[in-house]
């Protein structure tokens, strides 16, 4: 059994409540096939007294209603039934919200910090939980059977604001050109269009589940000493999709951010291409979770690049054999591969020694974010409790060796035949592609005249057919992504900022960064000249760059001054 890194048991600490919810279809292997909610719950303490986990297998990987673990072959052939309708459509989704929100009734204590980590639709399902938890509250411990009452009043409530949203972008869509955004607008914040004006149904539905919360929940005290339902402390998602049809049907907008946990981090893969897949970023709220200044939250969302399992783990590492798989693999390469879906090993006791791949970034990368949330206020005895095997894996990404197996990994395509899925169901992917009825948002960010921005809206027609994902201007980008953009010419990822015009990354292979502390001293043409040069800048929040203390995690925005890449706002 694991041991604490810090065997503290300090019996005034809160305790800790870590939630995983892994991805669609995917389980625990133990093997380096495991997604990334796996293997940090494998670096956390399971034996430390204060610390609770709980984990959750994905979607359609198990049904809900077997009764029996041993059945007869009529037992068995239904219960595939049921969790292949699950996998492809999320019919179990409430049932997966409903057991994480169990266990937090359960476990909770006063002052306890919860955590939620999540992939793919796990991810959509932990934002979900972590947002009802706040709007709701948690009901007290016995009251389990009042759960799924619980959940359809948060989810009237959702659907009335997801309506009001509809109006409001329905209203800033066809209105007056009087309303237009200034010269100067903050491009970093994109967008949703955020109503002025609450419905009848979406007030009665808040009016209800405040009484509701008020009669059933419990209540924390904040610093200004007001009561107010409890609160997610961190939440932790990779490449968050919200493919859920039951869902679908009924909110075409994306489900807000804020109000969702103290913080929160999300990594985005640049490269996926299926509509099933399309993200659900935080992008889409975060300019209220910005302006809003009555609670702070600490929202972070970071692109990386890869594929939707190259971000979010899933996909096991390449053989020892091969050396380097980041340039595209050759034809006989695709030909030899083209047949079969790469899957999981065996399992494997020490996982360190195997090689590393494209995930593994991400995921060192959310577990220093964890890491620093935990400890910005020392007295909140937030951090939670890692057990030794995180040592040899964050000495091992501070090898260059194994940071280059890490870089160079193989890029996964399940669009493409020879890249990791099998023949057939790449044909299903690429079906699925071309049919002219499925739903996806997508990024209208058309400018007119008065430069304004129309945010994101539902799509059905013209079909997908394997567009890359809309990326918002303000985007925040990791360092591995330019690193991947320098070093390999044939990496030319086709996302665009949703304008439908040239690809955001073309032209950008050389990965200029304009960097303020070298250019002290040039002359004021010269700093224009490399203003104009300079492909991405160093990632700030308002007038303040961030400087991150490990220089593997640095990030960067896109450069709207770079030549043939202005954005309207600023063109003289």
């Amino acid at each position: 059994m694991p041991h604490a890194e810090n065997e503290s048991t300090d019996s005034t600490e809160p305790k800790k409540l870590i939630l995983c919810f892994d991805g669609t279809g995917n389980t625990f292997s133990g093997s380096n096939a495991d997604t990334n909610v796996v293997k940090i719950l494998r670096k956390l303490d399971r034996n430390n007294k204060n610390q609770f986990h709980y984990y959750q297998t994905g979607i359609g990987t198990y049904d809900i209603n077997e009764t029996s673990v041993n059945k007869g072959i009529l037992g068995e052939f239904g219960s595939n039934i049921s969790k292949t309708i699950d996998q492809g459509f999320g019919t179990t989704f409430d049932a997966h919200v409903i057991a994480g929100y169990r266990f937090l009734m359960r476990y909770y204590e006063t002052n306890a910090k919860i955590y939620v980590f999540g992939f793919s639709r796990g991810a959509y399902t932990a934002k979900f939980l972590a947002r009802m938890v706040n709007k709701v509250g948690l009901l007290c411990k016995g009251n389990e059977e009042m759960v799924p009452f619980a959940y359809r009043l948060y989810q009237r409530y959702l659907q009335g604001e997801i309506k009001d949203s509809e109006h409001a972008q329905c209203a800033s869509k066809h209105g007056s050109s009087d309303t237009e955004e200034p010269a100067n607008f903050d491009t970093t914040q994109l967008l949703g269009t955020k109503p002025e004006d609450v419905s009848e149904e979406t007030q009665d539905a808040s009016n209800e589940i405040e009484a509701f919360s008020q009669t059933f929940c419990r209540k924390e005290t904040n610093r200004a000493g007001e009561e107010e339902n409890i609160k997610v402390f961190f939440l932790g998602i990779w490449d968050c999709v919200a493919s859920v049809a039951v869902l679908e049907r009924k909110a075409k907008m994306p489900v807000p951010v804020t109000g969702t946990a103290t913080h929160v981090r999300h990594a985005v893969a640049v490269d996926e291409r299926r509509v099933k897949f399309k993200p659900a970023l935080l992008a889409q709220d975060i300019r209220a979770a910005v302006h809003s200044h009555d609670d702070e939250e600490d929202i972070k969302e970071v692109w990386f690049p890869g594929n939707h399992g190259d971000v979010g783990g899933g996909w096991p590492a390449q053989p020892d054999e091969q050396e380097d798989e980041a340039e595209k693999p050759s034809f006989w390469g695709r030909i030899k591969n083209a047949w079969l879906t790469r899957k999981a090993g065996k399992a494997s006791q020490n996982l360190n020694k195997d090689r590393f791949q494209m995930s593994d970034i991400p995921l060192e990368w959310m577990i220093r974010e964890v890491k620093k949330c935990g400890e910005m206020d020392k007295s909140l005895q937030a951090g939670v409790h890692w057990c030794h095997s995180l040592k040899p894996f964050e000495r091992s990404m501070e090898d260059p060796a194994k940071r280059r197996e890490a870089t160079h990994g193989f890029m996964h395509d399940c669009l493409a035949f020879g890249y990791g899925t099998a023949f057939f169901k790449v044909l299903m992917w690429k079906f699925m592609e071309w049919l002219p009825f499925l739903t996806r948002w997508e990024l209208d960010d058309t400018t007119d005249a008065n430069v304004k921005l129309l945010g994101w809206k539902p799509v059905t027609f013209p079909p997908n057919k394997g567009s890359y994902r809309d990326i918002p201007r303000g985007a925040v980008l990791h360092q591995s992504l330019l690193d991947r953009l320098q070093e390999f010419s044939s990496y030319t990822p086709g996302n665009n900022h949703g304008d439908k015009s040239n690809a955001c990354f073309k032209g950008r292979n050389k990965a200029l960064v304009y960097n303020e502390k070298e250019i002290e001293g040039l002359s004021e043409d010269a700093k224009a000249q490399k203003l104009t040069e300079s492909h991405f800048k160093i990632h700030s929040e308002g007038d303040t760059l961030i400087w991150e203390d490990d220089k593997r995690h640095q990030t960067y925005d896109f450069n709207p001054h770079f030549k043939g890449a202005l954005h309207p706002a600023i063109v003289q």
